[in-house]
């Protein structure tokens, strides 16, 4: 974080605050745990804190029987062993600050930065000091990408979009074999396709045939999956990133038809849902080419809004989409008015997915995409975009 630490600091300063407090106990944070920048060596059983101040040098809080590893830094340290002098720490730590940032987020507005304990924020306000939500420092520190990694994750898309065709090329050789495959069959194909691109994931991809397809997180086993017969809908959702260190994901989601053509009824829906997926990425272009300022949740209620006035709207059970960047669902921006109010600014060197959808009890459609947002610019990087349900079966 030291080699941030002047856009940290000016960004401290412009939004008023005298410093970000980054504390943690036994990895309850893991945002300041991964900034910090704790010791390999060390072992960490006590509470610490990290002290980056608006202006002036980082400094550190710990345990006296941890400071070991951090004799040789330059920071200063500030030890303690009763919990009386770890309040006279925090005091010394902070100085004269009042305002600080922490990953805190009032009433759990943003759920993946409120990682500070109820009981250490009352702590800190018994002690004179405001804490604010350290969201938009930890958008800014840890969401936006390197050149490198947009690069990567723009290898990465093309890989998963040539998983995706053989996926769905594999399928429609066994339709017409006249074999069934399952869900879990189409699930291994795909893991498989990764192992020999030395690609990994948190989560196997989403397989859903028919009413599989209408349930957004399903997970097929052998139990339960569906096989696919002439006629079924098919949704396929993969996200997956190189087995290499600072590596960022690329996440899409299709869907085919085993027929030759789709029905009235499926095109209807996921026309529907491609023009959702449009006004979205419109809206942010727009606004981005433009140099206005943009929130996630304003692009939320672009997208949601074209499905809410064909009247969908209790159909579209998610936010729009999710930040991406070493883990599949970042810690910056969501695009996101339902599930939260997301207010962060879509700021230049992030990413993130936009894929609405609509789920109906006999089957579901999403349309998943991928966009990083430039300097005066924001690029759809999955591509190509799909602009009509995959058919498995010829004419």
């Amino acid at each position: 974080i030291l080699k941030q630490l002047k856009e940290i600091q000016d960004a401290l300063q412009a939004a008023d605050l005298d410093g970000w407090l980054l504390y943690d106990f036994r990895g309850l944070n893991p945002i300041a745990v991964r900034l910090a920048g704790l010791p390999p060596e060390g072992h960490f059983s006590r509470r610490w804190a990290y002290w980056i101040p608006a202006q002036g040098q980082p400094a550190w809080l710990l345990h006296r029987i941890e400071m070991g590893p951090f004799l040789n830094r330059p920071e200063r340290l500030v030890p303690y062993v009763s919990w009386q002098e770890l309040r006279q720490g925090l005091r010394s730590l902070l100085g004269d600050a009042r305002r600080i940032a922490m990953e805190y987020s009032p009433q759990n507005a943003i759920p993946y930065v409120s990682r500070v304990d109820a009981g250490t924020i009352e702590l800190l306000r018994s002690l004179g000091y405001e804490v604010v939500s350290s969201a938009d420092l930890v958008q800014l520190v840890e969401a936006r990408w390197t050149p490198a990694q947009l690069a990567q994750h723009r290898e990465t898309a093309d890989q998963l979009n040539q998983i995706k065709d053989e996926c769905f090329a594999w399928l429609s050789r066994e339709l017409q074999a006249g074999r069934t495959p399952g869900e879990v069959e189409g699930q291994q194909f795909v893991m498989r396709r990764f192992a020999e691109l030395d690609l990994v994931t948190d989560h196997p991809p989403i397989v859903g045939v028919n009413q599989h397809s209408g349930d957004p997180h399903y997970a097929p086993t052998l139990e339960r999956q569906f096989m696919v017969k002439p006629g079924d809908f098919v949704l396929l959702d993969l996200w997956a990133k190189p087995n290499r260190p600072d590596a960022v994901f690329a996440d899409i989601t299709w869907t085919a038809v085993a027929a030759a053509q789709p029905t009235a009824r499926q095109q209807e829906i996921f026309g529907i849902v491609a023009r959702a997926r449009d006004a979205a990425v419109h809206f942010i272009q727009q606004r981005v080419t433009a140099g206005e300022p943009i929130r996630g949740y304003e692009v939320d209620d672009a997208c949601r809004g074209v499905i809410a006035a064909a009247g969908y709207g209790p159909q579209f059970i998610h936010r729009t989409g999710h930040s991406i960047d070493t883990s599949t669902h970042g810690n910056g921006v969501n695009i996101d008015n339902l599930e939260t109010e997301d207010r962060r600014h879509l700021i230049p060197g992030i990413a993130f997915s936009i894929e609405p959808g609509i789920y109906l009890p006999d089957f579901g459609v999403r349309s998943e995409i991928d966009v990083y947002v430039g300097e005066g610019s924001a690029e759809v990087t999955t591509q190509p975009v799909q602009q009509t349900i995959v058919p498995l079966l010829p004419a």
